[in-house]
């Protein structure tokens, strides 16, 4: 069987079958999974390359090496956290058969929605993990992925090992003309063995699962939102094959929703890093609007957005032009957000679709039994 085919039929077995991924409720995205008695929930989104594209080539202009140190510590905090949430086994409470096993999941898992081809390597005694890539997310067109590639599997990494002095470092990639791309982590001796120029994060968390997210998160009926990802998959508005969502040649990935906070706390610590992360995201919103072609932004954001795990959508055009998001995916992060990237997009959105300088500047959130979120101009 060929390589492609094994990766598909594996995504169906594991992924679909199961119903672990929930894509057929408007404006939710869900993964559910049951270890032992144990059951995990977690709320995603699905989000956009090209917008990751954007903040990395925006930061790393802007800032250069300071610039790429706060982008690796967002993905490498982000794999941590998500790492913990998600219960992952790790070298404390598992034995090597469990860990081994599990490595071959999770990368089967990757291969089927994050990059087109996986191969990895794991030594618990060196504490080295090594993966290769063709086609993975975001560097494949930038080159850089310190987000995703170098600072998210260094995260995850770091959790196994119960270890957060281990680090991650691109060596290869095909967005610098490599033909694929090759990620280590390991302890900084042993990178510093490869290459000299690497980042370095250690104030990790963790979470855990628990009653509070479960209730903040549940899936419920929408007013607005009345498409489903499912739904605009079968009509051909999305393209998803093998576990890779596109729409319109432009790809999306699967993504735990605390990446955007994350990457929001690290951005806002350079200065300007608010501006810029911004002005990054009004640039895709302006860019998505071309793509999409029409400028009824009132139904296109509600069905797109909405599809997409964003909540239940609604957007009010008057003189007191509003956004309204009910069941917005809520953290224990959600009071400390201010909500940068999804206010920067829907300014793009808007803006480009009205030919006039639209910037929601201000939010407010209502957080009850859901989290209401509402940006206004």
């Amino acid at each position: 069987m060929p390589v492609k085919d094994k990766i598909v039929s594996w995504w169906i077995q594991n992924v679909i079958l199961p119903k672990r991924e929930i894509i057929d409720k408007p404006g939710f995205v869900v993964t559910t999974f049951t270890e032992g008695t144990k059951i995990i929930y977690l709320r995603d989104f699905f989000l956009p390359e090209q917008l990751f594209e954007l903040i990395e080539n925006n930061i790393v202009r802007s800032y250069g090496n300071q610039g790429k140190q706060a982008l690796y510590s967002a993905g490498k905090k982000f794999g941590h956290l998500f790492a913990s949430l998600s219960d992952f086994p790790s070298i404390q409470n598992s034995d090597k058969k469990t860990l081994f096993n599990f490595a071959y999941l999770f990368i089967r898992y990757l291969e089927g929605t994050y990059a087109k081809q996986a191969n990895h390597e794991m030594d618990f005694e060196k504490k080295m993990f090594s993966i290769s890539f063709k086609d993975y997310i975001i560097c494949r067109h930038n080159g850089f992925g310190y987000i995703m590639t170098d600072g998210g599997i260094a995260g995850i990494w770091s959790f196994v090992m119960q270890d957060k002095s281990l680090e991650g470092v691109q060596l290869k990639c095909q967005g610098r003309g490599d033909d694929e791309c090759f990620v280590i982590c390991a302890p900084e001796k042993s990178i510093e063995e490869k290459t000299e120029i690497f980042f370095r994060e250690t104030d990790l968390s963790e979470l855990k699962f628990d009653i509070m997210y479960k209730a903040m998160n549940e899936i419920r009926e929408t007013t607005y939102a009345k498409n489903s990802l499912k739904d605009l998959i079968d009509a051909g508005f999305f393209y998803f094959h093998g576990g890779i969502l596109s729409y319109k040649n432009n790809r999306f990935f699967h993504c735990d929703t605390h990446v955007l906070f994350l990457l929001e706390q690290e951005i806002a610590k350079l200065p300007g890093g608010e501006q810029i992360l911004f002005d990054a995201s009004f640039e895709y919103g302006k860019l998505l609007r071309k793509t999409y072609g029409e400028n009824d932004y009132q139904k296109f954001i509600p069905d797109f957005f909405s599809a997409l795990g964003f909540g239940d959508i609604l957007v009010v055009d008057s003189e007191n032009l509003r956004i309204v998001t009910m069941f917005y995916p809520w953290t224990i992060f959600s009071k400390q957000t201010k909500y940068i990237i999804y206010r920067g997009i829907m300014s793009g959105i808007v803006s480009d679709a009205t030919g006039k300088d639209i910037k929601f500047n201000n939010f407010n959130e209502d957080i009850s039994q859901y989290l209401t979120l509402t940006i206004t101009v």
